[in-house]
C-alpha cells in the first residue's frame, strides 16, 4: 500500500472521484420519502454520480400553532430551499408540486415532474357513518382538513357538507 505520508489515500488508490449532487429537501417524513424516491430514479439514470441529501427545516415546518393560510406569507415550504439553491449549497431541490408558488422566482425552473403513485387522499369516518361516502353524508356534515386545496375541492364537489 502506498500513501503520501499523512495517511490519506491518493485519487489513484481510490479510483476516480465521483461527482456529488447535493439534493435539497424538507426534513418532513413525506418530503424525505419523496426525495429518496427521486434520488433512486436519478441513481438509475446516472449510476456514475453520487447523491447527498441535504434536509432543512422551512418556515412552514416551524409554524405549528397557526393555520398556514392565516400567515399571509408566500413560499412557506420553499423559501429556505430556494435560498440554498441561490447560494449553491444544493444543486437541486425536491418539492411537492402543491407547495410551489404559482410563479417561480426569476432563474428557477421546474426540471421534472414525477409520475404520481396514487393521487387519492384518504377519508376517515366516525363509526356512526359506516357504509357512508362523502356523497351520502348527511346535510351540513363537517369534514376536517388542514388543506385549503382539499377544502375547496370538497366544497365544490359536495356542497351539502
Amino acid at each position: 500500500m502506498s500513501g503520501n505520508g499523512n495517511g490519506a489515500a491518493t485519487a489513484e488508490e481510490n479510483g476516480p472521484k465521483m461527482r456529488v449532487i447535493r439534493v435539497g429537501t424538507r426534513k418532513s417524513q413525506l418530503a424525505r420519502i419523496q426525495t429518496d424516491s427521486v434520488v433512486a430514479m436519478l441513481k438509475a439514470f446516472y449510476p456514475g454520480l453520487q447523491f447527498e441529501i441535504v434536509a432543512m427545516s422551512t418556515t412552514g415546518d416551524k409554524i405549528l400553532d397557526t393555520a398556514l393560510s392565516k400567515i399571509g406569507e408566500k413560499s412557506l415550504f420553499t423559501k429556505e430551499l430556494e435560498h440554498a439553491l441561490e447560494k449553491n449549497e444544493v444543486d437541486l431541490v425536491v418539492h411537492s408540486l402543491k407547495d410551489l408558488p404559482t410563479v417561480l422566482p426569476p432563474g428557477f425552473t421546474i426540471g421534472a415532474i414525477c409520475k404520481r403513485e396514487n393521487p387519492y387522499d384518504a377519508v376517515v369516518f366516525h363509526p356512526k357513518f359506516v357504509g357512508k361516502t362523502l356523497e351520502t353524508l348527511p346535510e351540513k356534515s363537517v369534514v376536517g382538513t388542514s388543506s385549503l386545496r382539499r377544502a375547496a375541492q370538497l366544497q365544490r364537489k359536495f356542497p351539502h357538507l
